[in-house]
Formats: structure tokens, C-alpha cells, sequence
């Protein structure tokens, strides 16, 4: 796992807004790291755009998989490596929103 995201999908079309993001981007070199980050950003923001409320997602981007679960405007998005099981990566982004709303509950409607 190389990144994970919960953003604040907009129903209006315009960019998702990031509410969470933990990314190891440690194996890449240290001058291609903050590249990486950005990477990660620009196509978790993308790929979220693009994934309808309550459905899930995979695309093939480069050498990673990029799930995305948009649960009603909240969605997770992970960037796994092409061996991570598809059920686990989904199983994982699902637990993630879960312990999200748990935490913050409705007030990243706001």
C-alpha cells in the first residue's frame, strides 16, 4: 500500500476536497518523493471525481491499482500495488470510512 485518502466528493463536478492522507513513500528516491505525493494527490482527486456515489472502482494507473469506494459524497481511495488482493483492498476502504464517520461523524458535510 502506497497511499491512502478520504475525501469529501462534490456533487457538483469541482475537485474533491482531501479531509485525510497517509502515504509511504519511502522506497522512492528522496528527490522523487514529493513528485510522488503530488501524483498521488492529482490522481486520487481524479479517480474520486469519477466514481459515482455508492459504487467502487479499480483502475490500472502505471504499476498501481487505484481503488476508490465513494460511500455518499465520502469516498476512500487506495493506491495498491498490482499483487493486493481486490476483496481486501475494498475490505480496507471500507473500514476506513467506517472508523472516519465514527471519529468525525456528519461534520465533514459541512
Amino acid at each position: 500500500i502506497t497511499a491512502l485518502l478520504i475525501m469529501k466528493c462534490m456533487p457538483e463536478g469541482s475537485d474533491p476536497v482531501i479531509l485525510a492522507n497517509a502515504s509511504d513513500v519511502s522506497h522512492f528516491g528522496y528527490f522523487q518523493r514529493s513528485s510522488v505525493k503530488e501524483f498521488v494527490v492529482f490522481v486520487g482527486r481524479t479517480v474520486a471525481k469519477r466514481t459515482p456515489p455508492s459504487q467502487r472502482q479499480s483502475v490500472q494507473h502505471e504499476e498501481y491499482k487505484v481503488h476508490a469506494y465513494n460511500r455518499n459524497g465520502l469516498c476512500a481511495v487506495g493506491f495498491m500495488d498490482d499483487h493486493y488482493p481486490v476483496r481486501s483492498a475494498f475490505s480496507l476502504l471500507n473500514q476506513m470510512l467506517d472508523e472516519y464517520q465514527r471519529n468525525f461523524g456528519e461534520s465533514w458535510r459541512a
